[in-house]
């Protein structure tokens, strides 16, 4: 009798029963809706992975993919797993070998969160458009670029690509004609001694972009004894060299001057230049640079400026270069005087200024020695002295702002004249107001 009672209670109001199930499972659908919904995000730029690419390379062909080499993925899910996914999570593979006649290839693309099913995403394009072409192999060399710089009184000396500076590549003749430049770049600050770096090569076309991801990996890398370089990863030994400064410049004259002229001084703009060099070339330098070509100064009956480029002459030198950012061209200046004549340097200090206009700020060029050139009547000028030499000059058109060539009058002692004019460049501007005059002193 209890059996019978606690059935008629189980199958009692049944109908009731169901729809209160109906109900239940209504609102459970409801509140999952409600709180984790289907949604769908797109992720782009998802890169495509090729397989089996020796199926084309035994008919001696390789393939040159169309496009960026990346697809779209429209992923429909629900909104707590689509939070939980990034590009990373999906893996997109081309297999050459279902390449069709057309030259496409079928995408198919799985991803890591379990969750989801290859029927919940959609991917644009859905295939691989990709181009047959012949393979060709040429050889490249290396260069080395380098960043940074080297700790103090150090500079990069020389530089040497292992396992060498040439190396072969092979690909799609359409790329490997484009090639330009091959690079290893490295990084050298802060270095002390001698040290071999790691580089990853990098390759640039002929108008000077660097090549994509879908041009680098359709091209093969091998030195020279056909060994396979993986990742185009070579190796860059960096010899260091120690850096001088004020490494005083040299330079021969040859030919002679006119009649009755000589060459009274030859300098050089700058006077010293920095260089980097071994231990050995450093020591036969000894402070000193020579430079190679002479400057004529055959039948000169005035002062000669020549820009000579310190290329050559470095180029003689083994184991010697340039310091940092040393400009090579300098400016050889020689000085031509008539014989007798002598010249001398006026500190700028030494000079009377006459009129000096109040509230302008003058800026004179040259700002530390003026040099005249002197004339003897009678015998050599070398006797005379910059004391014996008196200079003024009328600062009176000053009072205006404005540049001007002003003439210095030159005071000499008997029996000397001046050989040519001297003049000065002044720079005339005004004074803010609230700045005091400036005095004579000042």
């Amino acid at each position: 009798m209890k059996g019978k009672t606690f059935f008629n209670k189980m199958t009692g109001n049944l109908a009731l029963k169901l729809i209160a199930l109906a109900i239940a499972f209504l609102i459970w659908i409801l509140v999952t809706n409600t709180n984790n919904p289907v949604k769908s995000s797109l992720f782009t730029a998802v890169p495509i992975n090729v397989i089996n690419q020796d199926s084309v390379a035994d008919i001696g062909k390789v393939v040159e993919l169309d496009g960026s080499g990346t697809v779209n993925l429209k992923v429909t899910e629900r909104r707590r797993t689509l939070e939980r996914l990034s590009r990373a999570d999906f893996y997109v593979e081309a297999d050459l070998e279902n390449l069709t006649d057309m030259n496409t290839v079928p995408l198919t693309v799985t991803c890591t969160n379990s969750a989801v099913t290859w029927d919940e995403i959609e991917i644009s394009p859905s295939s691989l458009k990709v181009t047959l072409e012949d393979k060709v192999e040429q050889a490249f060399v290396v260069s080395v670029s380098t960043s940074g710089m080297p700790a103090d009184g150090h500079a990069v000396g020389t530089t040497e690509v292992q396992p060498g500076r040439s190396i072969y590549i092979a690909g799609p003749q359409s790329v490997i004609n484009i090639i330009n430049q091959v690079v290893a770049t490295v990084n050298v600050g802060g270095l002390r001694e001698d040290t071999t770096l790691a580089s990853t090569l990098r390759v640039y076309d002929k108008n000077g972009d660097e090549l994509n991801e879908n041009q680098l990996n359709s091209l093969e890398f091998k030195d020279t004894n056909g060994v396979v370089i993986n990742d185009r990863s070579v190796n860059v030994k960096v010899d260091l060299w120690r850096t001088v400064t004020d490494v005083a410049l040299s330079v021969k004259t040859q030919g002679t001057p006119a009649p009755g002229y000589q060459i009274a001084g030859v300098e050089t703009v700058p006077s010293a230049v920095s260089l980097a060099g071994t231990e050995e070339a450093l020591e036969l330098l000894d402070g000193t640079l020579e430079i190679a070509d002479p400057v004529s100064v055959e039948g000169a009956s005035e002062n000669i400026s020549q820009e000579i480029d310190l290329t050559a002459t470095l180029a003689e030198i083994s184991g010697l270069k340039l310091a940092g950012d040393t400009d090579s061209v300098v400016v050889v200046e020689i000085q031509i005087e008539k014989a007798g004549d002598e010249t001398l340097s006026i500190p700028l200090g030494d000079v009377e200024l006459l009129n000096r206009p109040e509230n302008m700020t003058l800026v004179v060029t040259p700002a530390d020695m003026i040099a005249i050139t002197v004339h003897a009547l009678n015998g050599d000028a070398e006797d005379l002295k910059a004391e014996d030499v008196k200079l003024t000059v009328d600062l009176t058109p000053c009072a205006q702002e404005g540049t001007y060539e002003l003439p210095v009058t030159v005071e000499l002692p008997e029996g000397y004249e001046l050989a040519s004019e001297v003049t000065i460049m002044v720079n005339s501007q005004k004074q803010p107001e609230d700045t005091e005059p400036m005095t004579e002193t000042e």
